[in-house]
Order: C-alpha cells, then sequence, then structure tokens
C-alpha cells in the first residue's frame, strides 16, 4: 500500500477523506486506533476514520483537503493542509447555509508498525462556524487598540 509513513499519511488523506472511500480502513489503521479531536466522540478502531468522513462529508459533500505539506520524523507525520467545502448538508443540529468554507490546519498522525495508530485533528471548527455564518465573528470596540506586540495588517504588519 505505501512504502514511507508520509505515503501512508497522503493515501488516506486523499482517498478517504477526500475521495470518501474507506474500504481499506481495515489495512491501514491499527485496530485500536484513536482520534483525539475536540468535539466528536468516536470510538477506538478503524471505524473512527470512516466515522469521522462521514460527519464531513454530510455537511460538506464537496469537503476537500489539500495537502500543503507533509512533515515525517520518526513514527510521526505531521500533514499541513487547507479544507474546503461548501454547507449543502445538516452540521450536526445546524441546517445547511448553502455558504462555503475554507481554513488552513495542522493535523499529526502516529504510525506504528505500519499503520496509522493515533491521530491529532485541528479542525478549526470556530472558523468554519464564522465563514459559514452561523457565527458571528467577535469585533473589537472602535476605540480598542490592538494587542502588546501585534501590528493591524491594514498598516502592513502581521
Amino acid at each position: 500500500m505505501s512504502e514511507t509513513t508520509e505515503e501512508l499519511v497522503r493515501f488516506i488523506t486523499e482517498e478517504g477523506l477526500n475521495n470518501g472511500e474507506w474500504g481499506f480502513i481495515h489495512d491501514v489503521f491499527a485496530p485500536d486506533y484513536e482520534v483525539h479531536t475536540a468535539g466528536l466522540a468516536l470510538p477506538k478502531g478503524p471505524t473512527a476514520f470512516q466515522l469521522a468522513v462521514q460527519f464531513w462529508k454530510r455537511a460538506f459533500p464537496d469537503f476537500t483537503c489539500s495537502i500543503q505539506q507533509l512533515l515525517s520524523s520518526g513514527d510521526f507525520v505531521t500533514l499541513r493542509f487547507i479544507t474546503t467545502g461548501t454547507h449543502t448538508g445538516p452540521l450536526m443540529w445546524m441546517p445547511p447555509t448553502g455558504r462555503g468554507f475554507v481554513v488552513e490546519g495542522v493535523d499529526l498522525h502516529r504510525i506504528e508498525n505500519g499503520k496509522v495508530a493515533e491521530s491529532w485533528i485541528s479542525d478549526d471548527f470556530p472558523r468554519i462556524l464564522i465563514e459559514l455564518g452561523i457565527v458571528e465573528e467577535p469585533k473589537p470596540p472602535a476605540d480598542a487598540a490592538p494587542p502588546t506586540l501585534v501590528v493591524p495588517a491594514a498598516t502592513g504588519g502581521v
């Protein structure tokens, strides 16, 4: 299937997450695979991956994760990505808005004996909700100064 840990993470991202395929999950995820993510109570085992994919694809059928960078060190692979999607299905109890989102993130996967054993998922759920118009982005008061050591983007800063 995969010759390197980076190829394994690329495979599960492209085939599983992007294409919604999971017939391979028992071949590439450890029997006690564990997902660490906020807000989703997923069981241990390969089906956790399938359930996570189904969660996103139900709300965003066109959900796509574009790999920007893969880095590996020992048993760990870090994935820097951009995800996009259009909210055309229910997201938990929230009805579809028809709006899209673009969010960047970083995930970490631990590989053991050629299989994904653990994943730490950094879904930027607050940003997704803001971009969908479900949650309003907090705005500072009109007379508020920027936080210390932060230069407003409008002045050419960060």
